[in-house]
Order: structure tokens, then C-alpha cells, then sequence
């Protein structure tokens, strides 16, 4: 009858969320409920909670946007649907051991399909898909820039990129994550604190990137725009610490640059339903070929949500971070 979730009753830090109890409420008709086996947790979340996120959540919300879990109640006039597992993309409510969502806000996938990375593949998988393949067009040999190249979009981009054959650069911000990058076959790897421009135009021969991917919005702390190449795309993913910048228009057409604003969930969303279906299709099959594939895992329990939370918000994380409910049993993962 009742389940644990976390609520934001104020706008502002992650430590102001608390533990709350929940009674379960009915179904409504095209709905369904699953219990939350696992959460990936995001920079995305973050922003939520703060208020400054582009979609803001009336008060109070249960925050979270990504999370794998089991239907246990459906009322869609499908009784198939019972004891399926789902990718659940949502604006709000995944910080939950239990959810109810509309039929088409989740996807169906294999229960053999592990809950961990099941909770954290998809919405960083389909921001890296949307950004190289739907918006940049990327073609081999292509040199592309990457900022926030350690976490989730970033590694996937990283993956993505490398399958494709383009020459990639990633900007790193410490010695820990370069080390990461190049393992995972990064071959030029460039220290915030270096002179970029030069660094690049090095390893690109005067020619500069055919596209930077800034998922962390490093454009306000250094000028990549003058790394890019003659009609080159500037990709932008997302901010860290508000760092948001403007762009000077005469630069934009000196240069002939084209501008994207990257909004995965969006595109998805306005698409036609046969595109739709396609990314999703091309998505898992890059799955089960290993292309996203976000290391390292950090799997933490509910009660830690909140602590771990910090640890992106502060910029310490690497990878993904996972939240495991009480659902998840060594039989259910």
C-alpha cells in the first residue's frame, strides 16, 4: 500500500530532498506501475531540483528521469504487460521504488536485460545518437571535439565516434579522467589548462575539428570555437555550474559555423513515428554491439541517492552512477 520515494518540496540543493512515504493511488485508463529496480542518476537531475533546468516541475515533484523497472499493474486492457521490464524516460518521478507512467513514456525491453544498465544506457545513449548521427551527420574521418568527454553522453559519444572512424579529441580536466580516455582508445587527449587551439591545430595540420560536442558548456571557459574548421558544427549538449556563454553572430559567419542545441528526449518526441522507431531500433542494436557501453559503474542503495548526488553536481563522478531500490534481488537484475 505504501512506498518510499524522495521528494523536492523546495527548489534549490540536492540535500534539501528528504524520504518520503507514499500511498499507492489507482490507475488511470493507458497507464501502468512498475516497481523501480534501478535509477541512473545525471547531471539532468541536478538541474531539475535546482529550478534552472529548461522543463521545470511544479512543486513538490519526485525528481529522476531514468530508471529500469518491473509492471506490476497495468490498465491498458493488456494483461501481456504484467511482469515485463521497461526503460522508463520521464520528466520526474524515478527517485522511487515504485511509478505509475503512461504506456508510451516507457519501453519494453528483455527481462534478461541487466536493471543496472537497463536504468542508465538509454538517456545518454540517445543524447550521444541524436547529437552525432541525426544532427552532425558525422562521417569517417571526421575530427570531432569532445568536453565532458568522462561521463555517460560523453563516453558514448567517445564509442559511438570510434565505431564510426573519426579522428577523436578529448578535452580532460584532470590526470584520472584523461587516464580513463585514453583506455579507452582516445588518442589525443588535451588538458583544459593546455593552449587548445594550438594543441589542435597540431594534430589536425592547420585544418581545426569538423564538429565540437560540448556537453559540459566549456565554450565560457575557453574559445573552442576557434578550433573549428571552416563550415564546422558546434554541438551544445548541456551547462555544468550555470557556466552558460554567449556567441558573437559575426563570429558565427566568419567562419560559415553551423549551431545546434542538442534536446534528445525533444527530437525523439517531435519526430516522425518510423524515425522514431528507427533511432530506437539503431540505438540497441549499437547496444548489444558493446557501443554504449558506460564504464565505470558505481551501484549504490536507495538511501545513498542524495550522497551521490553530490558527487556529480561537484564534478567527482566518472561514468555512471546507479542507484539500486530493494526490488533489485541477485535473481532480478
Amino acid at each position: 500500500m505504501y512506498y518510499k520515494n524522495y521528494l523536492c518540496k523546495k527548489l534549490g540543493k540536492v540535500e534539501n530532498l528528504k524520504i518520503n512515504i507514499s500511498k499507492k493511488k489507482p490507475l488511470k485508463k493507458n497507464q501502468v506501475r512498475l516497481k523501480i529496480l534501478s535509477i541512473g542518476l545525471s547531471y539532468v537531475d541536478i538541474l531539475m531540483i535546482k529550478g534552472t533546468y529548461q522543463h521545470k516541475n511544479e512543486l513538490p515533484f519526485i525528481p529522476g528521469t531514468e530508471a529500469c523497472g518491473i509492471i506490476i499493474e497495468e490498465k491498458c486492457n493488456n494483461a501481456k504487460l504484467l511482469n515485463k521490464k521497461a526503460i522508463i524516460i520521464s520528466k520526474k518521478g524515478c527517485f522511487s521504488e515504485e511509478i505509475i507512467i503512461e504506456l508510451s513514456k516507457i519501453i519494453l525491453i528483455s527481462n534478461k536485460m541487466p536493471s543496472e544498465e537497463a536504468a542508465s544506457f538509454f538517456s545518454s545513449s540517445l543524447t550521444s545518437y541524436i547529437a552525432l548521427k541525426e544532427t552532425a551527420k558525422i562521417k569517417k574521418n571526421d575530427f570531432i571535439l569532445i568536453t565532458g568527454a568522462s561521463g555517460s553522453i560523453g563516453q558514448n559519444s567517445i564509442m559511438l565516434a570510434s565505431h564510426f572512424k573519426l579522428n577523436i579529441i578529448c578535452i580532460a580536466s584532470n590526470k584520472k579522467k584523461a587516464s580513463l580516455l585514453r583506455k579507452m582508445g582516445v588518442k589525443k587527449v588535451i588538458f583544459a589548462e593546455d593552449n587548445i587551439k594550438k594543441k589542435i591545430m597540431t594534430y589536425t595540420k592547420n585544418k581545426g575539428v569538423d564538429i565540437i560536442l560540448d556537453i559540459n558548456g566549456f565554450l565560457k571557459e575557453k574559445n573552442i570555437l576557434s578550433c573549428l574548421a571552416w563550415n564546422g558544427k558546434y554541438l551544445i549538449v548541456g551547462f555544468t555550474n550555470n557556466n552558460i556563454s554567449s556567441i558573437k553572430t559575426n563570429y558565427i559567419l566568419i567562419k560559415s559555423i553551423q549551431v545546434f542545441g542538442i534536446r534528445a528526449g525533444e527530437y525523439l518526441r517531435r519526430t516522425t513515428m518510423s524515425n522514431k522507431k528507427k533511432i530506437i531500433k539503431d540505438i540497441f542494436k549499437l547496444y548489444k554491439k558493446k557501443i554504449f557501453k558506460v564504464k565505470p559503474y558505481k551501484v549504490q542503495p536507495f538511501n545513498k541517492l542524495i550522497e551521490e548526488l553530490t558527487i556529480i553536481r561537484d564534478r567527482k563522478s566518472m561514468g555512471k552512477i546507479v542507484i539500486n531500490t530493494k526490488y533489485l534481488s541477485s535473481d532480478s537484475k
